[in-house]
Formats: structure tokens, C-alpha cells, sequence
């Protein structure tokens, strides 16, 4: 619009007749949102929220101009981040108000995956569900959730166990599952640990990717800083021991190329050296034989399983055992080999021999409040991904008929090799909880539509503990753009809309009724609670942005509750002569997983290690780029025993030779304009091997 265009609107105020040649932008521009009350026109007013863009529960302020949402800033008095922010939180914005949402229900007309839809009512679409609920026995009725410790999936979890489903199945970070029965094997842990890193002289890092799309990337990213410079006269260490050249291994201290799948060969060669060199103390060495019985294997064999110098790894030793504060983190892509159990346990278990449990700098015990164990039932379980994708193929237990997806996308996520694709269309009915049309939703028969986080009210614990209780607590700071629902509410509507009373079950009119009664249950144990009015707590809390435990860790993990899985070499998918390299998938900070990839906000931003935009790219040494014959920026192509693309490579001198690095995130059948068809999907590229002890997807093998 032109200054002149704009002054001209402006005088005219809502006259429309006068504004017919105007074009469409001039009338876009008078459509005003709403206000709230109380509100000046053009005054900015700023609200407290929760991130809901992954699950490590971020506080946000939301800066709100006549009723839009403008600005994302972080709350700087929420725990998990205090005031930090990362780009995918940024995009929050352009999930709102992306021109490809899904604003009503939808009903296929069209071949599955055609995407082909029709709008439909809420209640022509509830009585449908609840339809198809009544008619399919419960034995051939499935759950895909995201996130099995939020207080959604604890809802799932109910509404399996109370209409006697099979139990939900979650899609989250495969290497998640790998970590946390890690966690319970050395450490004694019912889930991931927190690591202390503030607070820490030395930090071993094998395999976590601390300061890329981890955990909780903003706390971490905080830690480390204030590991380095928060405390005057004292600048902690931090070693990366990673095979690619991640963002964490470009910010650390030092970078150990170690080769892919013997991670936890490094760490039982870093305990060996603890060992006999009496850098650990006796109770310390007992606790750790616990888990590890043998010992340790000799320093030069472990050396050359590693591809590291004998005398680097001497080092490290010596001085992750001299320091006064030190911790050990494992986890990323030590958890995605065959072997990726064992890589974890022995790098958790380096914390025993270490004798950090408990004390500043160390490792601590995870904590919550336990607002998803009060709604999920007792027992709660998890039906494994790979059961329930061999129940979709037919390879196993009765047929799927009716499958839910919430919040999720496994035809993205998943391994190619598992051959989710191929099975979808022998399911009967397909319902999907989602705001886009992703590579999942697209096959679905039904869309019932969400709000996006900002629209909705939201009530988070971190997944991953930051060491002391976090309840992030938001109300909507926007109008919702259409009809969506949150999907706690979705849960709730549905249960009460089968011929069965389900009200014993579900005695709360809404999710956000859901968590005032517990509130309510609750407050005399809450911080702040004793004594105080349910009401009056209820509404400070929400002025913070939640409900926050003050202070340092404190809680210590138990110890081991087993001996670790045996050491085995990693194995790699298709036979070595044919397939010469090893890929290793990765999370990018600007793309993660995917969820981003139809924000252009997050497309133009230029990945800070290959400064590409807008595609996916083939990170090569310039060893083998040279043997191919590959200049820098040449599109290649990539085969796998189970799939092939192409991209444009990138050539690095830090990556190690025989590796191949693509990111993850691109490659979506659709997804929107904005992410559909850019780039290439490596997960298209893994096929069926599993982590040994999980059951997981084995995604860098």
C-alpha cells in the first residue's frame, strides 16, 4: 500500500462504499479485530502465555495490538527460560495466522491422501466420532498421541483405560525413550535426569546436543552461559564428544569427531581411567560396579573402536577427575544406534563413579508437580510404536479399524523402513486432531481442527525437569481464527457423547475445569498455596504465567536398579560394500523435527552451521566430496537399502569422512505452501533396524 493509499483509508475510516477501487488490501485494512475492553485502540498490551511449540514449556509474554497477536517475548520470571526465546518460539506468530490452517472440521470426499475435504459442523462432526466410537469394537481402536508426560496425553491415557482401548501410542523423539530407560537403569530415575550445568566446572557432553533442538534448548543454552561467565573467577569447560560437528560441538571448549555407535565405548574408556588411577573414591567405584560388573576395557582397544588418540581420551579423564564440580551428559544421537542403550547407560553411568548425585554441578532427580499422574490412571502404559504400526500392517493382534492421530505426524516421523505408509490404507476410519494438513492428516477421513498454542489455554509441565517444579499455566491472549478446540476438550466432548456414561471418568465440564479442580485439590501443597484463596491463587498464577518452585535442585537420584545392557557393536543398515557411508540425520535449530517447516519465518532463516535457507542440504567431508567427484552446491543423490533424494551438498571440513549429515524437518508430502515439497526427508532413508532393549527406531544406523 502506497503512503498516499494510506492516509486516504485512514481519513475515510469505515466508509466502504467510497472505497470500492480501492483493491482488496484497503479493505482488508478496515476489518478491524476485536478489542478487549478497557483497551485503546493501537495500544499494546502484553500477556503472560506458555510456549507450546515442543515440550520443554517456555513462558512467553505475547504482545497484543487490537486484539492481534504481534510480538513474542520470553516471561522472565518462568523458570524453564527466564525471559530467553528460541526461533521456533519466534514463529509462534505464523502458526496463527498461517494461511493454510485447517479453521473447521472437515469430512473427505476424495481418495485417501488426495486431500480432498468438506466442511461440517462441530456437532455433525462430535456425533460422527462418537458414531464410529459405539459401533468399532474396542480391540480395533488406536491412539497416536505427542507427548505421553503432558497432561494431554495423561488424558489419552484415561480415555484408553476408561473405555477399555488398547493403551495410546506416542510419537516423540525416538532417542526419548532410549534416554529415559537409560535414566531408570543407572540412575534409578522414572524419567530423564536433570544436569546440573550452571552450576558445573566441567561438563562431558557425549552425544547430547545441549544447545541444538534438545531437551530444553533455551534452559541449557542459559546453563552453559552461565557455566562459563555467571560466576566471577571461575569459567567452566565444556567437551563435546559427537561424530558430526553439531551447533553444541562448534560452542564447546573442545570437539571430539568420536566415530558414530561408540559412544559408550568412549565412556567405559573414561571409566577405566577413573578407575585405575584412584580418581574416584571407593563407594563411588562400588556404585558403579553395580552396573557395570566387568571391568572396563583396555585404553588403546578403546581407542581405536573410537577413532580417537589413546592419549586424548587420558586426558579427559584426568580432568573430568580433577575437577570439583563435573557432570556427564548422554544422550541425541548416542541413543539412535543399535547399541544406543548401552551408549546411554555408560554415560549416565560416568555420574556414579563421578559422585555427583545430588550435589551442585551434578545430576539430579526429576521433579514435577504431578498434575498429568493426577488425571492419567494408575499403571498408566504405553503401547509401543512398532506394535502398533505391525497392528496397521496386519502383522500382528486384531485389525485397526479406527485410528486417532493427535497432534502428530508418524508418515513424516517415522522410519520409511517401518512401512507405515503402505498400512494406512487397510484402516477403516482415520480421525486426526490437527490445526494443518500435514503428511498425516492428509490421509485422514475426519479433521477435527485445534486452536494453535496462543488461541488455547495450555497448562505444561517441562517433559524434561529442570531440576524444580514448573507449572506453566495460560489463558488465550487471541481470538481463535475459526472453530478449533482444544484437544483436552475434544477428549472430553467425545466421552461424554457415547451411548455410556462416562461421567464417573470425566467429571470436568472442560480442560481448563480440569486443572482448577486439581488446583483446587491441591493448593494447601502448591508454593504459596497454604492458606490462600483457590480463586485468588488460581488468578496470580495465571498473571505469572504459572505456578513456580523457587531455589536450586535438590532432589538425588536413587543409583542403579539393574546392571547396563551388554556392549555390542553398532550395526548399520544395508550391506557396507554397496553402502560406504554412514547417514546421520539431525535435528536443525531453525526446522527441529518438522513442526516448523511451514514458517517462513524459520525458511528464511539461515541454519547457522551450513547458512542454507528455504531447502535441505548433504553435509560430505571434503574428502569424499573429492572421491565423488562433488563441488560444493552440486545436487547429489542419496540411496539407501530403503530409499533415495537428492540435495545439494554442502562440504565441510569438519565432517569426519565416511559420514553423511542431513537434517531433519524438510520434505513434507504437504503441510502447506510454505513447507510442501522443499527439501528432502531422511527419514525416508532409515530403515527397520531397532535399538536394542527399546524397541526404538534405530534413526542413525
Amino acid at each position: 500500500m502506497h503512503r498516499k493509499d494510506f492516509l486516504k483509508v485512514s481519513t475515510l475510516g469505515a466508509s466502504l462504499p467510497l472505497l470500492e477501487g480501492c483493491g482488496s488490501q484497503e479493505e482488508e485494512f478496515l476489518v478491524q479485530p476485536a478489542v478487549r475492553p478497557g483497551v485503546l485502540a493501537g495500544e499494546s498490551v502484553w500477556h503472560p502465555s506458555v510456549c507450546t511449540q515442543c515440550p520443554a514449556g517456555c513462558g512467553i509474554q505475547v504482545r497484543i495490538v487490537d486484539g492481534n497477536a504481534k510480538k513474542i517475548e520470553g516471561n522472565p520470571i518462568h523458570s524453564v527460560n527466564r525471559g530467553g526465546v528460541c526461533a521456533l518460539g519466534h514463529s509462534a506468530l505464523q502458526e496463527v495466522y498461517n494461511p493454510d490452517r485447517i479453521l473447521d472440521p472437515q469430512r473427505r470426499v476424495g481418495d485417501r491422501g488426495d486431500s480432498r475435504f468438506e466442511a461440517l459442523s462441530w456437532d455433525e462432526a462430535l456425533s460422527e466420532v462418537a458414531r464410529l466410537m459405539n459401533s468399532v469394537s474396542s480391540e480395533n481402536i488406536a491412539f497416536i498421541g505427542s507427548e505421553e508426560s503432558s497432561v494431554v496425553g495423561a488424558l489419552l491415557q484415561r480415555f484408553a483405560d476408561s473405555l477399555g482401548l488398547l493403551p495410546p501410542t506416542f510419537l516423540e523423539p525416538p532417542e526419548l525413550q532410549v534416554e529415559r530407560r537409560a535414566a531408570e537403569l543407572s540412575l534409578g530415575t522414572d524419567s530423564a535426569p536433570y544436569f546440573d550445568l550452571a552450576r558445573s566446572d566441567y561438563v562431558l557432553s557425549i552425544g547430547a546436543p545441549l544447545l541444538d533442538p534438545w531437551r530444553s534448548p533455551v534452559h541449557y543454552t542459559r546453563a552453559v552461559a552461565e557455566m562459563r561467565r555467571g560466576r566471577p573467577g571461575r569459567r567452566g569447560r565444556m567437551i563435546q564428544v559427537e561424530a558430526r560437528m553439531s551447533l553444541t560441538a562448534a560452542n564447546a571448549d573442545e570437539w571430539l569427531p568420536i566415530l558414530p555407535g561408540t559412544e559408550g565405548v568412549f565412556a567405559r574408556a573414561v571409566a577405566g581411567i577413573l578407575i585405575t588411577e584412584s580418581l574416584v573414591d571407593d563407594q563411588a567405584r562400588r556404585q558403579y560396579e553395580r552396573l557395570f560388573p566387568e571391568a572396563p576395557p583396555s585404553l588403546d582397544t578403546s581407542a581405536e573402536q573410537c577413532g580417537l588418540l589413546p592419549e586424548r581420551i587420558q586426558r579427559i579423564a584426568r580432568e573430568i577427575g580433577s575437577a570439583e564440580h563435573r557432570v556427564a551428559v548422554a544422550g541425541g544421537s548416542a541413543a539412535g544406534h543399535t547399541n544406543g542403550l548401552f551408549n546411554i547407560v555408560a554415560g549416565l553411568g560416568l555420574n556414579l563413579l563421578l559422585g555427583n548425585l545430588g550435589k551442585p554441578g551434578g545430576v539430579f532427580a526429576p521433579v514435577s508437580f504431578g498434575l498429568a499422574r493426577h488425571v492419567s490412571p494408575p499403571g498408566a502404559t504405553r503401547t509401543p510404536m512398532a506394535d502398533l504400526v505391525n497392528k496397521i500392517r496386519g502383522q500382528s493382534g486384531a485389525a485397526v479399524e479406527l485410528l486417532f492421530v493427535v497432534e502428530a505426524d508418524p508418515i513424516h516421523a517415522l522410519p520409511a523402513g517401518w512401512g507405515l505408509g503402505s498400512g494406512l490404507p487397510d484402516v477403516g476410519k482415520i480421525v486426526a486432531l490437527s490445526s494443518f494438513l500435514d503428511d498425516t492428516t492428509r490421509y485422514a477421513d475426519l479433521i477435527l481442527p485445534l486452536n494453535t498454542g496462543l488461541e488455547r489455554f495450555s497448562a505444561i509441565e517441562p517433559s524434561s525437569s529442570i531440576g524444580t517444579r514448573v507449572l506453566g499455566i495460560a489463558q488465550p491472549v487471541v481470538e481463535p481464527l475459526g472453530s478449533g478446540q482444544h484437544p483436552g476438550d475434544v477428549l472430553l466432548a467425545v466421552a461424554q457423547a457415547m451411548e455410556e456414561d462416562n461421567s464417573a471418568a470425566f467429571p470436568w465440564s472442560s480442560f481448563e475445569g480440569l486443572v482448577r479442580s486439581w488446583i483446587d485439590e491441591e493448593l494447601e501443597n502448591l508454593p504459596g498455596g497454604r492458606g490462600a484463596s483457590a480463586s485468588s491463587y488460581y488468578r496470580e498464577a495465571l498473571a505469572r504465567g504459572g505456578i513456580f518452585e523457587t531455589g536450586d535442585p535438590s532432589l538425588a537420584p536413587p543409583g542403579p536398579e539393574g546392571q547396563s545392557p551388554n556392549q555390542e557393536q553398532a550395526r548399520f543398515d544395508g550391506e557396507e560394500a554397496v553402502f560406504p557411508y554412514v547417514l546421520l540425520p539431525f535435528a536443525s535449530i531453525k526446522t527441529g523435527n518438522g513442526r516448523g517447516a511451514n514458517r517462513p519465518w524459520l525458511q528464511e532463516l539461515p541454519d547457522p552451521m551450513s547458512t542454507v535457507m528455504w531447502n535441505s542440504w548433504v553435509e560430505l567431508s571434503p574428502s569424499d566430496a573429492s572421491d565423488l567427484g562433488v563441488s560444493d552446491g552440486d545436487w547429489v543423490r542419496v540411496e539407501s537399502s530403503t530409499g533415495v533424494l537428492d540435495a545439494q551438498a554442502i562440504i565441510d571440513p569438519a565432517v569426519r569422512p565416511g559420514l553423511v549429515g542431513i537434517p531433519l524437518g524438510h520434505g513434507h508430502q504437504d503441510y502447506g505452501r510454505y513447507a510442501q515439497g522443499r527439501g528432502s526427508n531422511p527419514m525416508n532413508l532409515i530403515g527397520d533396524l531397532r535399538v536394542e532393549g527399546t524397541g526404538e527406531p534405530a534413526w542413525a544406523a
